[in-house]
């Protein structure tokens, strides 16, 4: 059997409200807390009104009603006793408030923390390592409010206080103690999260990017001038590589940034620059009847003897493809093109007067005496027979 009244009735029935309520609590409460508590007290005497929400019936939003329970809880006259759905316990008036052994000097501040985190309370045990945060890190009550954000959305809103304390250690050690500090780190950390974030997303990776990674992305940006763009482009060219990671594009960062390569568009004209090379490296070793693929160490070379040494394409053609029948083509076609970049040969006019003087040889066959093919002697010294010999290993490898 069931008996209760209907709605109608409920709406004539009387509400009682503790004098205590309204000589001690409502004069320094903001009115719309005021009538989020009233509401709230006839739903307690009348479960029959409970049709609507709080929200609803009072047309405001779940948070500002959330917020103004939290100012209860504060005064010690509610209880939240959960948030999904927000459940509100409602204490007598006379009962003290949680919050009466609070220190006066952090009453502010823990009304601050309380809004942080509502429905979640902290243990008078827990506030006391939230309050070594500040007396022991020396952080100002701004920071420890965003230190403890910080904590909750890493760790979810029953983070452990001995965690916030570790972080609050961390960041006293960095010097992070006030308000505009912890700000500005926080900023740095969601733009390198979310940076590292996107270079993972980049290479098809559905994970959290590491501390280690995200303190990279700092450094690309922060200390190297890359922007987000430009990262991402790198990100792009590393299809050479199997399975990419955070060393292998720090390494071809570090290299563009020693070039003063930093923007999307210097990536991508160097890139462009380097598949030009490529391309007449292979064209080279084609001259040359070399089918292997150039390495790095010779599109290194070709673009010294272009660019350092001023010689044309069309002159170190003509010397690859004099190569040909060489028993080591590619250490041949270095000695011919040292020798002309000396004799100052720029045309290839003048390359063909030197292959003249000195004629291929027949087959395959090579002669041991190099002076019989023409080309003038050289007195090396002991590093350039070094560095001549790495070459040759180079070849036969």
């Amino acid at each position: 059997m069931i008996c209760r009244f209907s709605t109608e009735a409920s709406r004539r029935e009387l509400t009682p409200v503790d004098n205590l309520f309204l000589s001690e609590f409502m004069p320094d409460a903001d009115p719309v807390d005021v009538t989020v508590y009233l509401y709230g007290l006839m739903l307690c005497y009348h479960p029959s009104m409970r049709g609507l929400s709080v929200a609803d019936a009072l047309a405001l939003s779940p948070a500002r009603v959330t917020k103004a329970f939290v100012y209860w809880q504060n005064r010690g006259l509610v209880h939240i006793a959960g948030d999904d759905p927000l459940t509100v316990e409602y204490l007598l008036a006379t009962q003290p408030a949680v919050t009466t052994a609070t220190p006066t000097k952090y009453r502010r501040f823990l009304t601050s923390l309380h809004a942080l985190t509502a429905p979640r309370e902290f243990s008078a045990s827990e506030l006391r390592h939230i309050y070594d945060c500040m007396e022991l890190f020396l952080l100002d009550e701004g920071a420890v409010l965003e230190l403890v954000a910080h904590c909750m959305q890493q760790k979810g809103s029953r983070v452990s206080v001995n965690y916030i304390t570790k972080v609050a250690e961390t960041w006293s050690l960095s010097e992070i103690r006030t308000f505009e500090q912890a700000r500005a780190y926080l900023d740095d950390y969601a733009q390198s999260h979310h940076g590292a974030l996107e270079v993972l997303k980049r290479w098809n990776k559905r994970r959290k990017p590491t501390q280690d990674e995200m303190r990279l992305y700092e450094t690309w940006q922060r200390d190297w001038g890359f922007d987000p763009e430009a990262i991402l482009t790198v990100c792009g060219q590393l299809t050479d590589v199997g399975s990419p990671t955070f060393t292998i594009l720090n390494d071809r960062l570090q290299a563009l940034h020693a070039q003063r390569k930093t923007t999307k568009a210097q990536i991508e004209g160097e890139a462009a620059q380097r598949e030009t090379l490529r391309a007449f490296c292979r064209e080279v070793f084609a001259k040359m009847g070399k089918v292997e693929p150039p390495t790095p160490t010779h599109l290194a070379q070709v673009q010294m003897y272009l660019e350092e040494k001023g010689l044309p394409r069309e002159v170190i053609l003509l010397a690859a493809e004099a190569c040909a029948t060489a028993e080591r083509p590619y250490g041949k076609l270095k000695t011919i093109l040292t020798g002309w970049s000396e004799l100052g040969v720029r045309t290839v006019g003048d390359a063909k007067k030197q292959l003249e003087k000195a004629p291929r040889a027949q087959g395959t066959h090579r002669r041991k005496n190099p002076a019989a093919h023409g080309y003038a002697q050289h007195n090396y010294t002991n590093e350039q027979v070094e560095h001549l010999i790495a070459d040759l290993t180079e070849d036969i490898h």
